[in-house]
């Protein structure tokens, strides 16, 4: 740990840093925002980015497995939800987007309702992959952020 901080010190030693926020200020000594340090961390130890490791596992574990993995029990209403996903034309990987999406905006887990009714709303806009499926979500939560930033 000394050694980690000899550097950082060394990297910053006279230098003036003009950051009003610790954001700007790690961008200034290090030449990168935190996100894409922690990035490019996490690139190192997995051999893959974040993206890539989620398609990965969204990829690799069914709905089932996936809620099991979480929440560690499955209860027939959760079977009957994924069935009820894939009767909408769902994949099991969008689904899990779906899954993991809902339990993080409702704070609370999988909430069957919402799940449902989100379900329904990404058939009809076309949310098919887990491609599209990604990027609706990240839009979404640019959307949140904006509207919590006003």
């Amino acid at each position: 740990m000394e050694m980690k901080n000899k550097r950082r010190l060394k990297k910053i030693k006279g230098k003036v840093v003009h950051g009003s926020t610790p954001e700007e200020r790690f961008k200034e000594i290090h030449g990168m925002t935190i996100e894409e340090w922690h990035e490019q961390q996490f690139k190192a130890k997995t051999g893959m980015t974040p993206d890539e490791w989620y398609i990965n596992e969204a990829k690799s574990t069914t709905p089932i497995d996936f809620i099991k993995e979480r929440y560690d029990t499955v209860t027939e209403d959760d079977v009957k939800l994924v069935k009820d996903m894939q009767m909408l034309g769902l994949t099991n990987e969008v689904i899990n987007v779906l899954l993991d999406y809902v339990a993080i905006i409702s704070r609370i887990g999988v909430v069957h309702p919402l799940v449902r009714e989100m379900g329904k709303n990404w058939v009809e806009k076309d949310i098919l992959t887990i491609e599209k499926a990604i990027a609706y979500v990240r839009e979404e939560q640019k959307k949140y952020k904006l509207s919590e930033e006003k």
